[in-house]
C-alpha cells in the first residue's frame, strides 16, 4: 500500500530518516544501489548555518535520489523558511522539520525535540515553512520531552492543523535518548489520532520488526535508522518482507567486507582523504561487527590512514572467512569498484 505525502504517491512503506554522520550522498547511492524505492533524507542541517554558509554538501543531492527530503532544523520561522526553500531549490521533493534529535547541544538552542516544549513556536514555523514552499512540509518528532510530559497526540495534531503533510514519531522521549525499548502503543495512539501519515520509528533491526510494528501500530510506514548502520540491506530486506511475506537471506560476509570497502572509498573520494578516512572508520566497525573472528582486524581498521592499508585488512578478513577464494572475490570487487567515477552532485 503506497504512502501520499501531499501530492507525492510514494511506493515504498520504507524510509532511512536523517542520521548525523551517516546519511550523506555516499551511504545513500549505496542505500538507493539495494533498493531503489525506499524513501531517503539527507543528514540535517542547520538552518541558521546556512544562512553564513548555502554552499554546504550535506544538502548535495545526486540524480536518481528520489524520493528524497532535505531536513533541516532550527527555531526562528523565517530563518527555517529560508532554509526550506534552499532545500526546495536543491531538488528535494518534500522538506521535513527535526522537532526530535535529543542531543544537548541541540536541544539548548530550542532546536530539535526542544520544540516539544514550545508548541506554539512548532505550529509558528511549520505554518512559515508551508507557506514558503510548494513541495510536501514532513515533521519528525518524539513522544515528548520526558514520561511526565508525553505530549506526542497533541503536538502531532497542532502540526496537522498547521499544515504537515506527514510526520514521523520516534516512540521515546528526549530524556530517554536511545536507551530504553521504544513505545510502540503510544506510537499506535498517535496514528490514531492523526489523518495524515504517520511512520513510526524504534527498534526495527529485523524485517519481522518492520511487520510487527506497523501491525501493533497501524502506521503508514516505518523508519528504520540504527538498523541499518553497516547493514543497508535491511532496507531491501524489509521492503521485500512486507511485500511477499518472504525473508531474503542475509548478505555473506564476503558481500558485507565488499561494501564495507565500497562505502569507506566512497567517503575518501568523496570527502577528501583526512575526512574520507576518519569517517570511514566507525562504518566498517558497524560492517564487520558479528563477522565470526573479526575482532583484532576492527582494532585495526579503527586505526587506517588511508585506502590502502583498509584493503589490505579486508583482504586479510575475507581470507580469515572464506578461504583463498574469498579474498580472491574480494579483490576483484575493490579493483572493479576503483575504476567506477566519483560521486558527483547531479550525476548517479
Amino acid at each position: 500500500m503506497p504512502i501520499k505525502i501531499g501530492d507525492l504517491t510514494l511506493k515504498s512503506r520504507v524510509y532511512v530518516p536523517p542520521m548525523a554522520g551517516v546519511t550523506d550522498i555516499v551511504y545513500r547511492r549505496i542505500i538507493r544501489e539495494i533498493d531503489p524505492h525506499c524513501l531517503l533524507a539527507t543528514e540535517m542541517v542547520s538552518s541558521k548555518a546556512l544562512m553564513h554558509k548555502p554552499d554546504t554538501n550535506k544538502m548535495d543531492l545526486a540524480a536518481g535520489e528520489d524520493p528524497i527530503a532535505i531536513q533541516i532544523f532550527g527555531h526562528e520561522p523565517d530563518v527555517m523558511a529560508q532554509a526550506a526553500q534552499m532545500a526546495e531549490a536543491k531538488g528535494a521533493n518534500w522538506v521535513d522539520i527535526n522537532m526530535g534529535c535529543p542531543v544537548p547541544k541541540i536541544t539548548k538552542g530550542k532546536d530539535g525535540c526542544a520544540l516539544m516544549r514550545e508548541p506554539d513556536l512548532a505550529r509558528e514555523i511549520v505554518q512559515t515553512v508551508k507557506a514558503a514552499v510548494s513541495i510536501p512540509v514532513t515533521v519528525k518528532f518524539r513522544l515528548g520531552w520526558d514520561d511526565d510530559s508525553r505530549n506526542a497526540i497533541e503536538f502531532g495534531l497542532m502540526l496537522e492543523a498547521a499544515g504537515a503533510s506527514a510526520v514521523t514519531v520516534h516512540g521515546r522521549t528526549r530524556q530517554q535518548l536511545y536507551s530504553g525499548k521504544a513505545d510502540w502503543s503510544f506510537i499506535a495512539r498517535v496514528k490514531k489520532a492523526l489523518s495524515i501519515p504517520v511512520l513510526g520509528n524504534g527498534d526495527v533491526f529485523e524485517p519481522e520488526d518492520a511487520a510487527r510494528m506497523l501491525e501493533e501500530t497501524g502506521c503508514d510506514g516505518v523508519a528504520v535508522a540504527r538498523g541499518t548502520l553497516g547493514n543497508p540491506w535491511l532496507i531491501s530486506r524489509i521492503s521485500h518482507y512486507l511485500e511477499t511475506g518472504h525473508l531474503i537471506d542475509p548478505p555473506t560476509d564476503i558481500e558485507r567486507l565488499i561494501c564495507a570497502y565500497k562505502h569507506a572509498a566512497g567517503l575518501i573520494s568523496y570527502k577528501g582523504l583526512r575526512i574520507g578516512t576518519n569517517e570511514s572508520r566507525r562504518h566498517l566497525t558497524h560492517y564487520t561487527k558479528g563477522i565470526r573472528d573479526s575482532a583484532p582486524y576492527r582494532v585495526r581498521l579503527t586505526q587506517i590512514n588511508n585506502q590502502a592499508e583498509m584493503v589490505v585488512i579486508l583482504s586479510e578478513l575475507a581470507e580469515k572467512v572464506a578461504g583463498k577464494e574469498g579474498q580472491e572475490a574480494f579483490l576483484l570487487a575493490a579493483e572493479q569498484d576503483y575504476k567506477q567515477p566519483s560521486i558527483a552532485v547531479g550525476s548517479f
